[in-house]
């Protein structure tokens, strides 16, 4: 009989960008791979993008299942709908085990698991409550991750103080933490600067953007969370001369931008604020940065801040969630209030007079793709000896 896995996320944008090599690494152990989610309503990635993982799926034989998770936490009506498309793909198929992502799509996913006696492996890409964070995230998250801590059993966690809390609070059989999803640090560290500064000419050069001009580059998703607006507010704050000098690219897509634009417009900053949509190359826009600034809220990791130190771009960033797990204060970048656009300013400020150079950190190797699929390999090769032994 064929071995199934099932690969479930509200959005498709979350395997996508998690789970490429998740899923060829059950497929290597012999699993037939199957995803469920929502195809449709896909999250923070371009059309285009939706359809080349869509074809990826169907070129590596991945069975696909549509399910109309909704935003957010969803409705109840919606909740009732995705659990009865969950039930079905349940009942035709089953599942060894299954590996569950994102609040809404691990909650339903480990609702129907349990009524169907499958077992979990979770993999919380930053929980909703942490440190210094607001009550609403305490108040609503912290209970429904310790409840269904109780059905999960492997819960992996992506930085060290969601893993910390988990191994105090939670009761999942077992708590694992991993290095992110893993970012090519042993290639990252090839790159000679004569191939750094080809790549950022000619990234410069295709946005028409001067060589003496200063790039202050971010990505993430054009939300309120990832709070690219208070870079704006920061760099409004400089004086006329300053300000003209300095470029603010932001790749990403979301519901954010039209306000990004009119507020640029509003600071006469319109002509040095570029939008860059889905970028697939983020090394050569790190590469044509001059700083890198992660001003989120909120962050499990924060990927594009970790791409940007091992790239050697000098980072701005959030003191919350992983951030704090690769970014060394004067050695990689320095921590930013993402709530005070005064003390950006002032950082922004000195740095257009004085670059830093960014030094290697032996830890970054942690996040090297090899370390952490071998951490993968293992959760998934004892989900396999479990159920063997059942």
């Amino acid at each position: 009989m064929t071995k199934k896995v099932l690969m479930l996320a509200a959005k498709a944008n979350m395997i996508q960008q998690f789970n490429h090599r998740n899923i060829k690494i059950l497929q290597n152990l012999g699993y037939e791979v199957h995803v469920a989610t929502n195809m449709v309503d896909f999250g923070s990635m371009s059309v285009e993008e939706n359809e080349r993982f869509k074809q990826w799926m169907s070129d590596n034989n991945v069975v696909a299942h549509q399910v109309d998770f909704e935003r957010r936490m969803g409705s109840l009506k919606g909740n009732i709908r995705s659990i009865r498309q969950l039930r079905q793909i349940f009942k035709e198929n089953n599942f060894a085990f299954i590996h569950v992502h994102s609040p809404l799509g691990s909650i339903l996913g480990r609702l129907v698991a349990k009524q169907f006696k499958v077992p979990t492996v979770y993999t919380a890409h930053g929980f909703h409550f942490f440190k210094g964070g607001p009550k609403s995230g305490w108040l609503v998250f912290y209970p429904l991750e310790w409840i269904f801590s109780f059905i999960t059993d492997t819960l992996i966690t992506i930085n060290e103080e969601d893993y910390v809390l988990a191994k105090k609070h939670m009761h999942s059989k077992h708590i694992i933490r991993i290095y992110s999803n893993g970012v090519d640090v042993l290639n990252a560290k090839k790159v000679t600067q004569l191939e750094k500064n080809i790549k950022s000419k000619k990234f410069r050069e295709n946005l028409c953007i001067p060589e003496s001009a200063f790039v202050i580059s971010s990505v993430g998703e054009l939300s309120s969370r990832k709070n690219h607006k208070v870079v704006l507010e920061s760099l409004n704050l400089l004086n006329e001369n300053e300000r003209k000098k300095v470029y603010y690219l932001i790749a990403g897509i979301g519901k954010e931008k039209n306000n990004l634009l009119k507020m640029a417009e509003s600071y006469g900053f319109q002509n040095n604020l570029v939008l860059l949509g889905y970028q697939s190359d983020i090394h050569s826009l790190n590469f044509a940065s001059d700083v890198s600034i992660l001003p989120s809220l909120r962050e499990g990791l924060g990927i594009a801040g970790l791409d940007a130190v091992v790239d050697g771009t000098w980072l701005l960033g959030t003191e919350v969630g992983g951030v704090t797990d690769y970014l060394i204060d004067g050695k990689n970048g320095e921590f930013i209030n993402p709530e005070n656009p005064v003390s950006i300013k002032n950082k922004i400020e000195k740095l257009l007079h004085f670059k830093p150079r960014v030094c290697w950190n032996q830890s970054l190797l942690n996040f090297d793709y090899s370390s952490v699929d071998s951490i993968i390999l293992d959760i998934y090769e004892s989900m396999n000896r479990e159920n063997n032994e059942k």
